[in-house]
């Protein structure tokens, strides 16, 4: 299967520094504005196949970023040695695109700035939802762009959003519908990116809680065709032809499932031939 590294943290480590000492002990939270330094900014190897970064090209620079909101394996790599420091302590890192690339370099973190109303998933059951919509979103414009790997990564942060719903019957069908969504998203990236292990889970996950979603079933469907589940495969895309009749997916999974049965079929026929003769 293809790996979707979320980062790539090859080594980090804190510096002392004489001029600057941390100026707190809190460290920052997913939500918070950061401002921070990079410094002797070096790409030791091209940076391949890990989305265009917002944050690298080869030069120093300062940064101010929102904590969690990193669309590149290399950004998100940085976000994870951030969330680490203290506000004033300076950091060496050296960070991988998940494959060859490297990319080194110092960052400080000068100061920040705490999220409204707190850190993590301690607003209302709605605005997660919210939340979760928006990340949906971002994820939808990059998959738009064929960057399937980093829009895995915001559909999937659009799902721990509603996961973290408490009052899961107040809101239970703008949840459900909402979760069907980003994991059906999430399948979609997965059978792009040739995982159909994961494809068939998350698909199945979408089905749980909307048993005649005909994306997830199609999805599933090619999921359990490409894993050579035909049996499975064949249920599914009848199943999503009864729901919409005509759609061309299912209808070429459909065949697809067909044969291979009667293949499995005429094999196992074969294999009891020859344990009779």
């Amino acid at each position: 299967m293809n790996r979707i590294p979320v980062c790539e943290v090859i080594y980090q480590r804190p510096l002392a520094d004489n001029d600057v000492s941390p100026s707190s002990v809190f460290r920052p939270l997913t939500g918070d504005e950061c401002s921070a330094v990079l410094t002797d900014v070096r790409l030791q190897a091209p940076l391949t196949d890990c989305g265009p970064s917002a944050w690298f090209d080869g030069t120093d620079r300062s940064l101010v970023f929102v904590l969690g909101e990193a669309d590149c394996v290399v950004d998100r790599g940085l976000e994870s040695v951030v969330a680490g420091m203290r506000p004033g302590e300076l950091r060496e890192f050296c960070l991988g695109d998940g494959r060859d690339g490297r990319v080194t370099g110092r960052v400080r973190l000068s100061a920040v700035r705490k999220a409204a109303g707190g850190a993590g998933w301690s607003g209302d059951d709605r605005l997660k939802l919210t939340e979760a919509a928006r990340h949906k979103d971002v994820g939808n414009r990059l998959y738009g762009q064929g960057r399937f790997a980093d829009a895995f990564h915001r559909f999937n942060r659009a799902a721990r959003a509603v996961l973290f719903v408490r009052n899961v019957d107040a809101v239970r069908g703008d949840r459900d519908a909402m979760y069907a969504v980003v994991c059906n998203n999430m399948a979609a990236c997965q059978l792009r990116l040739a995982n159909y292990e994961h494809a068939y889970q998350l698909s199945g996950k979408a089905l749980a809680v909307d048993p005649s979603n005909v994306k997830a079933l199609v999805r599933r469907c090619q999921a359990s065709a490409e894993l050579r589940m035909f049996d499975g495969a064949l249920v599914d895309a009848v199943r999503a032809l009864d729901i919409e009749p005509g759609n061309a997916v299912a209808e070429r999974y459909r065949d697809v499932a067909a044969r291979g049965v009667d293949a499995q079929n005429a094999r196992y026929g074969d294999m009891v031939k020859k344990m009779f003769a």
